[in-house]
């Protein structure tokens, strides 16, 4: 097996370019349902309410590396139309590589890769001489049951160490898939797939749904990277996958004799009853409850609507999955609007409006924020946002109380003497300057009314200008928009803000400015380390001010497990956001599919796809020693978090931290 995974790292690039034509079947079985089904693409990639399908697809497939795809869809048949998302679904699975260390967007390990040995177990169970080829029949298990490896056989040529054959076993929470694949033997195509077989099966609440593809390839040129003894190059920042789907006017063909042309296997029987089916064919439906099940979906379900160049997505008023939960601020209920129009040369216009709400606190959220792409090729942003924030304190005023802030009562019961409600209203403009760089100006006018009747509002009027460099930042481009990937170097940024002074009654007049540095660090294939070290402070202060700064802000609803999961404070007094000054904060995170749960010998586990360990630390005048650890898991239905912060050294707080994954 050491020759196998020493040949693989050459044969991923060995191909320069190939063409073929593509023969693809698929079949979508129903094999259990019931009144749920309305609700099945809340849990499965799939569309709601589901229906028998089989489709037939001819397609002309070129490859030129490193990665320019080009799919000319020449013929197709199906009992009622394939969706363009299932079109490319298929078109995913026919252009995976072998050979590569990962697949699935680096989701899943291969058994081929550099440090399979650190994941797999590998058994020779047979050795068998066909057609003057030895081959060996090699097992390979997982160490540890994970969503991000495979079980299965790999059947290898003796002397060129090539794999023959492939059948791979993977699975996620609610699915499992089956991958059969076989090889060419013509020298020729050698490294290349002749016949792939991909059986996924999904289920939950009593559904099962079965998705079948059965793909065969007719090569009719190769061409291979030729032997380079020049000194290795830098690898390109641009990494852009030119992926191009001519699918606009695809003949549909029913002439069978075409399409037994094209099958190397027979349509099986249940394939042929229901390429019978019609979508015009009635079908008796006795169920009453229906109207209201069609209801009760628009109102829980995540709604995608899609016209030419237009896009809304809503994310549903009584979503389940829009509730979170965390320590501090309880329950947390979301409800997030998209729309989009797209313009020529991929420009932009987003409407975005969010509203939340605290169960806790009793407290409403709101954001109404729009944004003009303008320069989609540099990044250039111009944005709008309104919205009100945090109930904050004056700085000043927070200074006076003085050893108040020692009462932990007065932390905790959310003391309303001399807090203000803050609503303001932002525009920004970010554009690329040159790879890496990016420049952000921006304007904002804040207006915080205090609680208490007959007093003052203040109002800040407070233009800022910021930079962000990040060195070697690889990138790929989608049409004409710019999409940064991820770099080797850390991301630098910082920000300057000047309050103006007599632009309102009780206005501020001081000076702010931050700086962040973070980074995430890859750790083999599978995990990972990010860091975020960050400080700022007040200067030139003439006036009474609220801090508010940009990277050091409370956070109140649970964002994904890749978002916002780390770089933030979970029990931290939400207070301590707005009395300080300055502040210093450094997050540690560490990512790995196998840490705590690797030491639960049971099969469950394989539901967790990644453990997180937190560690967090904050500096600020009023609290010099603040110190916050936690641990997380997620799959792919939620995830899930516990925390625990410390203030100078002795316990202060635990809370738990949920978010449900599945619409995010």
């Amino acid at each position: 097996m050491h020759l196998v995974i020493a040949n693989a790292t050459a044969y991923e690039n060995a191909v320069a370019s190939y063409e073929t034509e593509v023969y693809v079947k698929g079949y979508t079985a129903v094999q259990k349902k019931n009144i749920l089904i309305h609700f099945s693409n809340l849990i499965f990639p799939v569309e709601s309410n589901p229906k028998e399908t089989v489709f037939e697809m001819v397609s002309n497939f070129r490859y030129d590396a490193p990665n320019n795809y080009r799919h000319n869809i020449e013929a197709m048949n199906s009992n009622r139309p394939v969706r363009t998302a299932k079109q490319k679904e298929v078109l995913s699975f026919i252009n995976m590589n072998i050979y590569s260390p990962t697949i699935y967007n680096k989701g899943i390990i291969m058994p081929v890769a550099r440090e399979a040995f650190r994941y797999y177990n590998f058994s020779l169970e047979n050795v068998e001489d066909t057609a003057g080829i030895r081959i060996y029949t090699i097992r390979f298990t997982p160490k540890q049951w994970s969503q991000k490896l495979l079980d299965g056989h790999l059947y290898i040529v003796d002397g060129s160490w090539t794999i023959d054959r492939a059948e791979m076993n993977g699975h996620s929470t609610l699915s499992e898939f089956t991958l059969r694949m076989r090889f060419n033997r013509d020298r020729r195509y050698f490294l290349l797939p002749e016949e792939a077989n991909l059986k996924v099966r999904f289920h939950a609440v009593g559904n099962k749904l079965a998705n079948y593809y059965h793909a065969t390839y007719r090569y009719k040129s190769v061409t291979w990277i030729e032997e380079n003894n020049e000194p290795p190059q830098r690898k390109p920042l641009d990494q852009t996958r030119y992926f191009s789907l001519s699918s606009d006017t695809i003949p549909v063909i029913h002439d069978t004799a075409y399409w037994q042309a094209k099958r190397n296997t027979g349509l099986t029987p249940d394939e042929l009853q229901v390429y019978h089916l019609t979508p015009q064919q009635p079908v008796t439906n006795t169920n009453n409850f229906t109207p209201y099940l069609k209801i009760t979906e628009r109102l829980t379900n995540t709604m995608n609507l899609d016209y030419k160049t237009t896009r809304v997505k809503y994310s549903g008023l009584l979503n389940p999955f829009q509730l979170g939960y965390s320590g501090n601020n309880g329950f947390t209920y979301h409800q997030r609007l998209r729309i989009s129009k797209t313009f020529d040369r991929d420009r932009q216009l987003r409407f975005r409006p969010e509203l939340g709400y605290l169960f806790k606190r009793r407290q409403l959220f709101f954001k109404l924020a729009g944004d003009w792409e303008y320069l989609p090729e540099r990044q250039g942003i111009l944005s709008l946002t309104a919205a009100n924030d945090n109930p904050s304190y004056p700085a000043g005023v927070i200074q006076r109380i003085g050893q108040q802030l020692q009462d932990s009562s007065f932390l905790t019961t959310e003391n309303l003497h001399n807090k203000f409600r803050h609503y303001y209203i932002e525009l920004r403009n970010n554009i690329e300057l040159a790879n890496g760089l990016k420049l952000a100006a921006g304007l904002s006018f804040h207006r915080r009314i205090p609680a208490e009747k007959n007093k003052h509002a203040f109002h800040d009027f407070t233009p800022a200008v910021g930079l962000t460099y990040t060195p070697r930042q690889y990138y790929w481009m989608d049409g004409y928009r710019k999409e940064y990937l991820y770099s080797r170097y850390p991301t630098f940024s910082i920000e300057v803000v000047q309050a103006i002074p007599g632009t309102g009654r009780n206005a501020g007049n001081y000076g702010r400015v931050e700086a962040d540095m973070h980074q995430s660090i890859r750790i083999g294939l599978s995990q990972r380390f990010n860091y975020h070290l960050s400080g700022g402070g007040y200067f030139n202060r003439k006036a009474l001010y609220f801090a508010d700064f940009r990277y050091f802000t409370r956070h109140y609803f649970p964002e994904s497990w890749n978002d916002s999961f780390g770089g933030v404070f979970y029990q931290l007094p939400g207070i301590h956001y707005n009395i300080s000054d300055s502040y210093a904060q450094c997050h540690l995170m560490f990512e790995s599919p196998l840490l705590l749960f690797q030491l639960i010998k049971t099969r469950h586990v394989r539901y967790v796809v990644s453990e997180h360990l937190y560690f967090s630390q904050l500096w600020t005048p009023d609290l010099p020693c603040y110190t916050e650890l936690g641990y997380g898991v997620g799959s792919d239905l939620f995830n899930a978090g516990l925390f625990a912060g410390f203030e100078r050294g002795h316990y202060h707080s635990i809370g738990v931290k949920f978010t449900l994954e599945l619409f995010h």
